[in-house]
């Protein structure tokens, strides 16, 4: 059940269709493109279930622009000094994954592995590259 909303069932479309580039160009207004696939949603997989949303609200992410990488969980690239000491989960919709995730994390630091297979999840080097001050000042324009 919804905790803001007793009596109802929290129902989110976990995809965006427009990302914004900055927090700035938040607004509290939902994508109608968004509401409209997931109400369709709804109508066909919810049986029972009124697919137009009663409440609707606005939830801002970190999604990883690297494909099929929606989830981040690994050490820190080899460039990063220490970084077989550091584990990190990045990006994404998966606080309700944060128990599973904390017993991973638990593993890697402690053991240097886990028995969860994390390959999906890796960070995928080839996109992680050192930037030189240059590109870093570039960056941060």
């Amino acid at each position: 059940m919804a905790s803001n909303n007793p009596g109802y069932i929290r129902v989110a479309s976990d995809f965006v269709i427009k990302p914004i580039r900055s927090s700035e160009q938040r607004t509290s207004v939902p994508n109608e493109q968004e509401l409209a696939f997931t109400s369709a949603w709804v109508k066909e997989h919810m049986t029972g279930l009124h697919p137009v949303p009663e409440f609707t609200s606005t939830c801002l992410v970190a999604l990883s622009k690297i494909a099929n990488k929606e989830l981040l969980v690994d050490f820190a690239p080899s460039h990063v000094p220490n970084c077989e000491n550091i584990v990190l989960y990045a990006t994404g919709w998966a606080a309700k994954f944060i128990p599973i995730l904390g017993n991973i994390l638990a593993d890697l630091v402690l053991d240097g592995r886990t028995s969860f297979d994390i390959s999906q999840f890796q960070l995928g080097y080839k996109y992680l590259v050192r930037l030189d001050d240059s590109q870093l000042d570039l960056a941060n324009r």
